[in-house]
């Protein structure tokens, strides 16, 4: 991927960032998105700008968003992921905890493409200026100079909105020792934040993620280390990404030995 796509694909994020940012950002509810959840007009304004700037830019893609599923631009070349306000509630009420994100992929005849498929993802903070960004095999953050930690923090991040969820992080607890929890509310910064161990481990088992609150996000901690499950697929580089999908339960962990126990602690309460 050319250097200067990558550079419009920034300035694309920067023209989103600019308008959540703005005096112009409006939390009326306009309707509801294709998986029939309730839509707030900056939901769509946001990905409306990112969509048109990435049509722009790339000129064949399809688009897949949340907001209004897949979109078609001219030949299909490229295929783009994008949720451009990952953790809407924490931004509606100003908590200092959202993102956008984006990821690429060259698209390719008589090919289903997945994760794997990926050649750039970026998730950038909505209050901050920091990206994290993934081309080549690599991850470069910008806007800091923060790098992968040798051990991760006892920490656990995730969804625990029912007593039931609870039930394997006593199992986790059991098997780790204890460790703190905290619910911050954006998907993709909590799995970024597992790949640099800022936290040892993420779980959501509610069913209501989607494949682009979580893909750009993936690929960018599996690449600094982190290992993923997912259920219904065998490997969570084999996430669909021409479609929307939900994902049912997603578990991140800071290496292969974090996964391992938290896979073994949902086992432990199914």
């Amino acid at each position: 991927m050319c250097g200067d796509l990558e550079t419009n694909i920034i300035a694309c994020i920067n023209n989103v960032l600019n308008y959540l940012r703005s005096s112009n950002v409006s939390s009326n509810v306009v309707g509801s998105n294709v998986f029939g959840d309730i839509s707030k007009e900056f939901d769509v304004v946001a990905e409306d700008i990112l969509a048109n700037c990435i049509a722009n830019a790339l000129n064949d893609v399809v688009i897949v968003g949340e907001e209004r599923g897949v979109r078609r631009y001219g030949g299909s070349k490229w295929i783009a992921v994008i949720d451009p306000v990952d953790g809407s509630s924490n931004f509606d009420a100003e908590i200092p905890w959202s993102s956008i994100s984006v990821a690429l992929a060259k698209n390719s005849p008589n090919t289903y493409l997945t994760l794997k498929d990926v050649v750039f993802a970026v998730v950038a903070e909505i209050f901050r200026d920091r990206m994290y960004m993934y081309r080549n095999g690599d991850v470069e953050i910008i806007g800091s100079r923060v790098s992968r930690r040798g051990l991760p923090k006892p920490m656990l991040l995730g969804y625990f909105e029912t007593l039931d969820s609870y039930k394997p992080i006593e199992s986790y607890m059991s098997l780790r020792g204890r460790v703190t929890l905290r619910s911050l509310g954006s998907a993709a910064l909590d799995i970024v934040y597992v790949g640099l161990g800022n936290a040892e481990g993420f779980i959501d088992m509610r069913s209501k993620l989607r494949n682009v609150d979580v893909v750009a996000a993936l690929k960018i901690a599996l690449a600094m280390g982190a290992k993923a499950y997912v259920c219904d697929f065998n490997d969570a580089l084999t996430i669909p990404i021409e479609d929307l999908i939900k994902i049912r339960c997603i578990l991140v962990g800071y290496n292969e030995a974090y996964l391992t126990k938290l896979i073994e602690a949902i086992w432990k309460t199914s």
